[in-house]
């Protein structure tokens, strides 16, 4: 069973989080690494809650090797659920663009300023025509 704390709105943030890297081998990189992230995310199935007390959040041994063997030093644990929250992923060459209505997406900011990118965040409710561009 799972148990959900939080509020509910109508405003969806409709963000877009756009990272553009270097080459587009550290974009496919990059796109693995939140796969494989992602995967264990699920596989933990809320190991760390993120409404728990900061002194009880913590990783599994599983998610921290995985971490330090993608040398990934920034997440905490409370940013890990970001990677299984809905959202929309796709990469073309050296751009990763991330679309989505939650408010919280600093999980995918860290691993991709990590990984050399130049990252560029907006709502697709003030600037709609760039949201297209980034598709």
């Amino acid at each position: 069973m799972k148990i959900w704390n939080g509020y509910g709105s109508e405003h969806s943030m409709n963000l877009v989080l756009i990272g553009r890297f270097k080459r587009a081998q550290d974009a496919e990189k990059v796109e693995k690494d939140i796969s494989r992230l992602s995967a264990q995310v699920a596989k933990e199935d809320g190991y760390a809650s993120a409404f728990a007390e900061p002194e009880d959040q913590r990783f599994s041994d599983e998610m921290l090797s995985l971490l330090l063997s993608l040398k990934l030093n920034t997440l905490g644990p409370s940013d890990l659920g970001q990677l299984v929250s809905e959202h929309h992923l796709r990469r073309e060459n050296d751009q990763i663009t991330v679309t989505t209505d939650e408010a919280e997406v600093s999980a995918f900011v860290k691993i991709f300023i990590e990984a050399g990118a130049r990252v560029e965040i907006f709502s697709a409710h003030e600037y709609p025509s760039d949201s297209n561009d980034a598709s």
